[in-house]
């Protein structure tokens, strides 16, 4: 089908209300053989538990893909619009019931209602998730189905909405008509992340004009200077601004009539105010936004309807801050362009108009809050989040180190958090893995139980939420009311949003089982009287409204990151404000979501004031709910001056500016709790040495960051140090950091802190940071790791680390370790390798041998290729001896053409004369040297060779000094280092791509005895020279060393198995230094002739070596 008739198509199908003829034409064209059925169900042909929810059902068609994959075309009559938009779960499950009927794993779904003529509709895909396990009995992975067994993902069409981003990405397949699409690119014509780079990049460009049209404009500058705000700020929130009104009208709020209700409103009320600016030839900002702004939404109006005479029309206010101006709007005559807003130009993607308006038009924006099961293909609150986030980035952000976590894991990392809270706040009265499901599935239990609930048990339909969780509805409900909850690097807020739901889903799946004075008295506590009147959508903005007062506390050092993480929270309040009237205010977040310097604040020691501390929670109290502009002013003038005074007499005592204190702003957690039940959150990650270098002698002062200041600072080490300062007694910790924290030396005073003092949950590492599609944050190439820990001393405890090869968490390999085993293990830097269970039974087997540092001190090159530049030069001349760098090292060789000017030449006599340290002098003598850098993913970490004397080393080559080293033992120890055994330990505790000399001492040596003779000849043979040798031989000789170095640390195994080689070798001939070179590849030819014979016990020993368990697990691990 050619462009322009599927582009039509598109439209005629999914810019209209709902048609089943046209849908069955689309569906056709798009599924070139699909096999037609008809199918119909209504009545009592539809399950009772979904009869409330849908009027008839239609199976139109069948479709096999390429590759066998069966799928069903259905169209769903829903009973109303509310229940299309709201009643998500249930449609979900109703079509999981006809697939599990009908044996599919697939469907492309219309959902649509009568209600409304079909002007709103849902395109849908579905489909049923599977999981593998290994069965132990049998050693074979099954397939065994979840118990949430199914994703949707939606497109909102119909009459009002825009088919912009379903033309997008349906038109390829719809173009080609000579292949079926598979189910794999059905489901990727879906992908919201497709919406979110597109939206996120054209935000931008929408940005970068605003930003630069005010720079230019000096009125504009003048302006926002004199309001204490900077460009950046006061454009990226009026495009947040613009955004909100999107979603405002949306729900109908916007330019609903005199007397008319809530809800219908006009959905293009912000474009026909755009209209009439240019009809009436004003200023669409100044003459119309800037009111809709800082008067309709932001002025309490005395009429009892919200009328607002200038647009003629209902608009509710709102309160709560976004719409409060921060500069004098109606003195400052700021005008934007209409060309800002509307226009002819053509984008790359050759979609005409680039204005706020045109970009914003193109897109559908949906109110309801993104789930991990059902997301709709729109711009959601939690896709804004992550364009806000992003758009942090172009500025200030980038500075920090801060990156967006994706919503799989703010997902799973807000669950785990509520799991390990509850965990330990009910004290055993409930097993944790019922919390698990309660937590993790309880919601996929909440219809069946409801209808239990109100009909009782029978034997098809009973609880399926555990029943000591049923038994104890109040207690858990009470402990989730009354958390605590701190982000202390909120960003766009991300983590206070997800854990907003996860306690809301966990609320409303409590709400059956809650005995009848809890709910009453909790109902009371809500402003309800009359329990029967409460509908779901009025208890849920109930529950986030108490949430977000009682339970959500966030900073940011960035105000736009504050400005973001609000809106965000405002909005999710107004997802769920369906049937108020009037429509309640937002409330104020000044002193729940802050701005200020996490890591800075008060003195332990300074002098509490509690007085003041009692009378600002009163004033806060108040603050909180406040709508009368002159008061709101005045109360927070007050606030704040009592803040100040307490900060700058801190100040006076510490010697350092203070503008922020945990226990001060938000004192009301430590008089209840003592500090917060959960710290959460995704801390900056950037090094202070540089553009933060002036923070670093306040941060040297503060004791609590000692065990944060080894290496360079850090931020998310000091994060990881404030955070666990700010938890109550058993509070949990959750973040998600550098992976380097595994391992890192720098990192090591942290690690023992935490598995010393802190009692550790859990750990999951991300090592995976080339693959953009796999790693977790796609925008910074860097392995990740997430902590769990508990605020408990408890001396000895275990804990499980999982692996994971992508941030979907689907592939992994675990093991438990025990705090006391992880401090045998590395007695020096307390690292936690990354191994599996197997592995990390080998790992206590060899944890006995000696380390490489009780025999040998390995250096960094001598020479800091940057500070001695002026000494460093290409050519040699009578004052020069050659340097050589890491990438001139390769495993058992130098090569012969150095390339990336890995050789050059040191004006040895100027360094020398500078430089009298015990460095200096081992140029004089041989030295192992290896590549100070190597990639994560290369197959080998340790490159080692020889190096003779005369060389000075690059301080990106580690060596060890070969003086008074035997040629035996030297190369004893480079085999070793080479050796495949070296290999996989020193990845398994190496977290990122340095080569330090920290883990070339940790490196196990196993015990030499008279039998090394024959590891030196190899040895020998495979320093002579690799380009002479045959690739087949030099291999070879390579699985020798191996394997001689696996029974050097298995001696007991290998004797046991029958693979010894040592006592083969005995009459192995050396090479010798005055042996010509023909003579010496003359022995090495014919020792491999005979011992690669078929019949050697040498070969035979090399090739069935992995019959060894231990050599078996340490072989896959490597693959």
């Amino acid at each position: 089908m050619d462009k322009k008739t599927a582009q039509e198509l598109i439209e005629k199908t999914f810019n209209n209300a709902f048609s089943e003829e046209q849908f069955t034409v689309f569906a056709k064209n798009l599924l070139n053989d699909l096999e037609d059925k008809d199918n119909r169900y209504s009545g009592n042909l539809i399950w009772d538990d979904y009869k409330e929810h849908i009027n008839t059902y239609k199976r139109i068609g069948k479709y096999i893909d390429p590759d066998g994959e069966a799928l069903d075309v259905l169209i769903v009559e829903i009973k109303s619009v509310t229940k299309l938009e709201r009643a998500r779960t249930a449609l979900r499950n109703f079509v999981i019931k006809h697939l599990s009927k009908f044996e599919k794993d697939y469907a492309l779904v219309a959902f649509y209602s009568k209600e409304d003529n079909g002007n709103d509709w849902r395109f849908s895909f579905i489909k049923l998730e599977y999981r593998s396990e290994l069965d132990e009995e049998k050693g074979k992975v099954k397939t065994k189905k979840e118990f949430t067994p199914a994703k949707r993902y939606s497109f909102l069409v119909g009459k009002y909405e825009k088919a912009h981003t379903a033309k997008n990405q349906l038109l390829p397949l719809l173009q080609n008509i000579s292949n079926n699409p598979t189910i794999e690119e059905l489901e990727a014509a879906f992908s919201i992340e497709k919406v979110t780079d597109e939206f996120f990049n054209q935000y931008k460009d929408l940005y970068i004009k605003l930003y630069e049209h005010f720079e230019n404009d000096n009125k504009v500058k003048a302006a926002i200077n004199d309001a204490g705000i900077d460009n950046a700020r006061f454009t990226k929130k009026l495009l947040g601004q613009i955004v909100f009104l999107y979603f405002l009208q949306k729900k109908g709020w916007l330019g609903v009539a005199q007397n008319a209700r809530w809800g219908t409103g006009k959905k293009r009320f912000v474009q026909e105010l755009f209209e009439q600016a240019q009809n009436q030839k004003i200023n669409f900002f100044k003459d119309k936004l800037q009111y809709l702004f800082y008067e309709a939404l932001a002025k309490e109006r005395d009429n009892v309807n919200s009328y607002y005479k200038r647009f003629d029309c209902r608009i509710p206010f709102l309160n709560g801050g976004l719409f409060e101006a921060d500069y004098n709007w109606q003195e400052a005559n700021i005008s934007i362009p209409s060309t800002l807003f509307r226009n002819e130009e053509k984008n790359k993607a050759g979609d005409v108009g680039t204005g706020i308006l045109d970009v914003f038009d193109r897109y559908n924006f949906t109110i309801k809050e993104d789930e991990p099961l059902d997301k709709e293909v729109a711009v959601d609150p939690e896709m804004l989040g992550k364009v806000f986030e992003n758009m942090l980035d172009i500025t200030e952000r980038k500075s920090k180190g801060a990156f967006y976590t994706p919503r799989e894991i703010v997902h799973y990392m807000c669950q785990e958090s509520l799991i390990h809270y509850l965990d330990n706040a009910l004290e055993g009265k409930v097993e944790k893995e019922d919390i698990e499901v309660f937590i993790r599935e309880g919601h996929f239990a909440l219809e069946n139980d409801e209808r239990v609930a109100n009909k009782g048990e029978t034997k098809t339909y009973q609880y399926q939420l555990p029943e000591s969780i049923r038994k104890n509805a109040d207690l858990i409900d009470q402990k989730l009311s009354s958390i605590k909850i701190c982000d202390p690097a909120i960003g766009s807020g991300a983590f206070p949003v997800g854990l907003l739901h996860e306690l809301v889903n966990a609320m409303l799946v409590l709400k059956p089982h809650l005995s009848y004075d809890y709910l009453t008295e909790k109902l009371k506590g809500f402003g309800f009287t009359h329990r029967e009147s409460i509908s779901d959508s009025r208890y849920i903005y109930r529950l986030k409204r108490h949430i977000i007062q009682e339970s959500i506390y966030g900073v940011d050092i960035d105000s736009s990151a504050i400005d973001i993480a609000r809106l965000r929270l405002w909005l999710s309040l107004v997802v769920d404000e369906d049937d108020l009237d009037p429509i309640e205010t937002l409330p104020n977040l000044d002193y729940k979501i802050v701005c200020g310097n996490s890591l800075i604040g008060l003195p332990e020691t300074a002098m509490k004031s509690y007085e003041v501390e009692a009378e600002l929670e009163k004033l806060k109290e108040k603050f909180y709910g406040i709508t009368d502009e002159k008061e709101k002013k005045a109360l927070r003038q007050q606030i704040n001056t009592k803040i100040r005074e307490l900060l700058d007499s801190a100040e006076q005592f510490a010697g350092y500016t203070i503008d922020f204190d945990f226990k001060l702003f938000f004192s009301e957690v430590w008089r209840e709790k003592a500090g917060f039940d959960v710290v959460i959150g995704n801390p900056p990650y950037d090094v202070y040495e540089g553009k933060k270098s002036d923070e670093i002698p306040t941060i040297k002062k503060i004791d609590i960051y000692d065990i944060a200041k080894s290496g360079k600072l850090n931020a998310y080490k000091l994060f990881l140090a404030k955070s666990i300062k700010i938890l109550n007694k058993g509070g949990i910790f959750n973040q998600i950091f550098q992976n380097s924290f595994l391992g890192d030396n720098s990192a090591k005073l942290l690690r023992k802190h935490f598995l010393t003092e802190q009692k550790i949950i859990r750990i999951d590492s991300f090592p995976e940071r080339d693959d953009l599609n796999k790693r977790v944050f796609v925008s910074a190439k860097m392995s990740v790791c997430i902590l769990f820990s508990q605020n408990k001393k408890s001396s000895e405890y275990d804990f499980p680390l999982f692996v994971w090869s992508e941030r979907w968490m689907e592939t992994s390999y675990s093991s438990i370790f025990s705090n006391t085993e992880l401090l045998a293990f590395d007695k020096e830097s307390y690292v936690i390798p990354s191994v599996s269970q197997p592995e990390k039974d080998i790992l206590n087997k060899v944890s006995k041998l000696k380390r490489f540092g009780s025999a040998v001190n390995c250096y960094q090159g001598e020479i800091n290729l940057s500070t001695n530049k002026s000494i460093i030069v290409q050519e040699p001349n009578s004052n020069t001896m050659p340097l050589i760098k890491g990438a001139g090292v390769q495993k058992w060789y130098l090569p012969e053409k150095m390339s990336q000017g890995v050789v050059e030449y040191l004006i040895h006599n100027e360094y020398l004369g500078q430089n009298k340290g015990e460095k200096s002098t081992h140029f004089n003598f041989p030295r192992i040297v290896m590549q100070g850098i190597t990639g994560v993913d290369e197959k080998h970490r340790i490159k080692s060779t020889v190096l003779e004397k005369g060389f000075f080393c690059g301080h990106s080559i580690n060596y060890i000094s070969l003086k008074d080293v035997s040629d035996l033992l030297a190369k004893y120890y480079l085999s070793i280092l080479n050796s495949e055994f070296s290999n996989w330990f020193f990845k398994r505790f190496s977290t990122n791509s340095n080569v330090n000399s920290y883990e070339i001492h940790n490196l196990p040596l196993p015990t030499y005895s008279a039998n090394l003779l024959p590891l030196s000849i190899v040895a020998s043979y495979l320093l002579n020279n690799k380009k002479r040798i045959n690739e087949v031989i030099f291999n070879f000789y390579e699985h020798l060393i191996n394997s001689i170095v696996y029974e050097l640390v298995f001696p007991e195994e290998i004797k046991s198995a029958g693979k010894e080689i040592l006592k083969h070798l005995g009459d192995l001939k050396p090479i010798t230094d005055d042996m010509s070179e023909e003579k010496k590849l003359a022995i090495i030819q014919s020792e491999f002739e005979r011992l690669y014979d078929p019949n050697h016990p040498v070969r035979f020993a090399i090739e069935t070596l992995d019959s060894v368990e231990e050599v078996r697990i340490i072989k896959e691990a490597l693959k």
